[in-house]
């Protein structure tokens, strides 16, 4: 295993504006600095306000890895107490080696902040299934950060159903309209671990907090939007870049999708291409030996009514779970969306409580 590992020093901004290096640790089975969680670093430093959500915060990180983000958002807005969660058993026991790397100095005494404290005193990992210990451990979080695979498999049988049985809607609507498979869809778009995590997130954060996340633009941007949208949030998207797809990647799966519904993937040529081209195409183009990229997009994700939201979430989930499923409190103009939310609110109550209708029947 030894010759396996590796070690890495990275040059990061820290809150004085000095350069920090960050010694890490990496060996094979753990994520570390790569595009996807440099785009996520990059994002979170393009937020108009990091300090407000991360000085003296109580934040988590899903999907740590070796653990460089939560020790790099700590040396540079000491948050009261950061939780790196990862599933990955290794990756905690490697980012518990990196916060000691860069927690103490070569002589192996403690480096002190402008607060008196260490990276010891504010960091933490954890082995957990997404948020799993902050729930069961009663923590409540100012912000989530989270660096989460996305697994893009769709099943071209299963889908050709949902787009057969709504052929009269444009795809775009289908995505909002497909009632209780909605959840499905997530799924088969690679959204399923994040959806999640969103989920639990609004458990377990505060009403003002804020949830950042990455999402891979592969299923299109409108599709990842609306997760977070028809949650009830309002978003921000802080960066987006491009991430080139391997040349051995097969998403053949993708082209037998597209055959099948009127949806198109979205891919890019090149690092620089901004017309956004089909997985059809991008087949094409790789076998003939072009390089095609996918957007990597930032945001960053407020709930808007968080307790009218939550209490809604909370009723759909205890009684009416299918209905939780095919949620969707995205409004095209903000203006109404108060009172829509507290009425939506309201019947739910109503519902949950099973209070005889009070509506008359029409008469016939």
């Amino acid at each position: 295993c030894r010759k396996n590992c590796n070690l890495q020093i990275y040059q990061m901004l820290s809150g004085s504006q000095q350069r920090k290096k960050l010694i890490m640790m990496e060996i094979p089975s753990v994520f570390g600095p790569r595009d996807r969680s440099i785009t996520l670093y990059e994002g979170i430093n393009h937020h108009p306000d990091p300090d407000s959500i991360f000085r003296s915060k109580t934040v988590a990180q899903l999907g740590c890895g070796n653990g460089w983000i939560s020790i790099a958002l700590t040396e540079k807005w000491c948050p009261s107490k950061v939780y790196g969660l990862d599933i990955n058993p290794r990756a905690i026991k490697i980012a518990w080696i990196n916060l000691y790397l860069n927690a103490l100095d070569d002589d192996g005494l403690p480096i002190y902040d402008r607060e008196g404290k260490t990276l010891l005193d504010r960091v933490e990992f954890h082995e957990s299934d997404l948020l799993f210990y902050c729930r069961d451990n009663k923590i409540e979080l100012d912000s989530i950060v989270g660096c989460i695979p996305q697994i893009l498999k769709p099943s071209p049988e299963a889908m050709s159903k949902i787009i057969t049985e709504n052929l009269s809607k444009e795809f775009g609507n289908i995505f909002r309209t497909s009632g209780p498979l909605r959840g499905f869809v997530e799924d088969q778009f690679g959204l399923g671990l994040i959806a999640r995590a969103v989920e639990e997130g609004m458990a377990v954060i505060k009403p003002t907090g804020t949830m950042i996340f990455n999402v891979g633009g592969r299923p299109g941007q409108g599709v990842c939007e609306c997760l977070f949208l028809r949650r009830g949030f309002r978003i921000t998207k802080l960066r987006q870049t491009k991430i080139m797809q391997a040349a051995n990647t097969d998403i053949s799966a993708l082209v037998e999708f597209e055959k099948n519904s009127p949806h198109r993937f979205e891919f890019f040529m090149g690092s620089v291409g901004d017309q956004p081209i089909s997985a059809r195409t991008a087949l094409a183009y790789m076998k003939s030996g072009g390089h095609v990229s996918h957007a990597l997009s930032v945001y960053s994700c407020q709930l808007r009514q968080p307790n009218q939201v939550n209490k809604l979430i909370e009723i759909l989930k205890n009684g009416f779970h299918e209905l939780s499923r095919s949620l969707d409190l995205s409004f095209a103009d903000d203006s109404s969306a108060h009172e829509k939310i507290t009425f939506l609110v309201y019947l739910a109550s109503f519902l949950n409580a099973n209070k005889p209708n009070p509506c008359q029947p029409p008469a016939e």
